[in-house]
C-alpha cells in the first residue's frame, strides 16, 4: 500500500473509516491521485528548506559575530588598520536590516528577476538536469532571508553568554578569535535552539512563497490540482503535509533543547 495512504488511513482509523469511505463517494480515485502527487513535492519543500536553514546559519554565524564586534566597537575610534572590518560592519548592518524590513515575497521576486538571466546562461553552460534555475534563485532569496533572521537570533545568543566568560578565556591565554570559536559561541548556540527552531519552522513555512516563481513545491502543485478540480479542500491536503513535517520538526529540536540545555542558562529551571 502507498505509505502516504496508509498513514492517512492510520490517522483516521480511531474514526472507524478510511480514506475510501470519506472520499470516494464524492471524486473517486481521484483523491488519492492528488494526495500522491501533492506528496511529490514534499522532498524538494524539505530540500529547499534544509538548504537554506543550514547556509543561512553558516552566513548568519559571520554576520552576527560581526554585529557583535560592532556594538563593542561603536564607542572606539576606527584606525586605517580596521576600514576593511568597518565595511563588513556596515555591510552586516545594512544586510540584516534590509531583509527583515521588506517582504519575503519581494525579495524572492528581485533574486528571481535580478539574476535569472546570468542563472539561465549558466545553466545553459552546465546543461545539468539537477541545475532548475527556479528552484536555484528560490533557495538562494530563502538563504538571504534567512541568514538575516538568523543573524539576529545568533546575536542574541552570543550577547546572553556571561562576559565572565569572555575575561576568564582571555586571562588562559585564548586569542579573541579562540575564545568566540571554542567558548561563546558553542554555548550560544544551545541556547538558541528553540528560536532556531522557530526560524527554521518559518523557511518550511515561507518555502511556499516561492511557487510564485514556478517552483514545482507543495503548494504550486496544490494550485495545479485546485485548477483541475475545482476542489477548495485541495489545500487542506497541503496544509496537512506541512503540519505534519512542521510538527515532527518541533517535537524533535524540543528533545534536543532540553538535552542540550546549559543550567543557568538553559530552556529549564534548575
Amino acid at each position: 500500500m502507498d505509505p502516504i495512504i496508509w498513514l492517512i488511513n492510520l490517522i483516521l482509523l480511531p474514526f472507524g473509516v478510511s480514506l475510501v469511505d470519506v472520499f470516494k463517494p464524492e471524486i473517486g480515485p481521484d483523491f488519492e491521485k492528488m494526495i500522491r502527487g501533492i506528496a511529490k513535492g514534499v522532498p524538494l519543500t524539505l530540500m529547499i528548506s534544509a538548504i537554506a536553514v543550514i547556509v543561512g546559519f553558516l552566513i548568519a554565524t559571520v554576520l552576527a559575530v560581526v554585529l557583535v564586534q560592532s556594538d563593542k566597537s561603536k564607542k572606539k575610534k576606527i584606525k586605517r588598520g580596521n576600514v576593511i572590518f568597518l565595511f563588513f560592519q556596515k555591510f552586516a548592518d545594512v544586510f540584516v536590516n534590509f531583509f527583515r524590513s521588506t517582504p519575503l515575497m519581494v525579495q524572492i521576486l528581485l533574486v528571481y528577476f535580478g539574476l535569472l538571466a546570468p542563472t539561465v546562461v549558466i545553466s545553459d553552460m552546465i546543461d545539468a538536469s539537477w541545475f532548475n534555475p527556479e528552484i536555484i534563485l528560490g533557495t538562494l532569496a530563502l538563504t538571504l532571508n534567512t541568514a538575516a533572521y538568523q543573524a539576529e537570533i545568533i546575536r542574541s545568543g552570543i550577547l546572553a553568554i556571561p562576559t565572565g566568560q569572555t575575561e576568564a578565556a582571555r586571562a588562559l591565554g585564548l586569542t579573541q578569535k579562540q575564545t568566540m570559536r571554542e567558548v561563546i559561541l558553542p554555548q550560544a548556540v544551545r541556547i538558541i535552539i528553540p528560536p532556531l527552531t522557530n526560524e527554521a519552522i518559518n523557511v518550511l513555512l515561507n518555502s511556499s512563497l516561492i511557487s510564485a516563481i514556478s517552483v514545482m513545491e507543495i503548494t504550486l502543485r496544490s494550485k495545479h490540482y485546485q485548477s483541475e478540480t475545482f476542489r477548495w479542500w485541495v489545500f487542506l491536503i497541503a496544509a496537512f503535509y506541512y503540519f505534519v513535517i512542521a510538527f515532527t520538526l518541533s517535537k524533535l529540536t524540543k528533545r534536543l533543547e532540553v538535552k542540550l540545555h546549559i543550567p543557568g542558562l538553559g530552556v529549564q529551571s534548575d
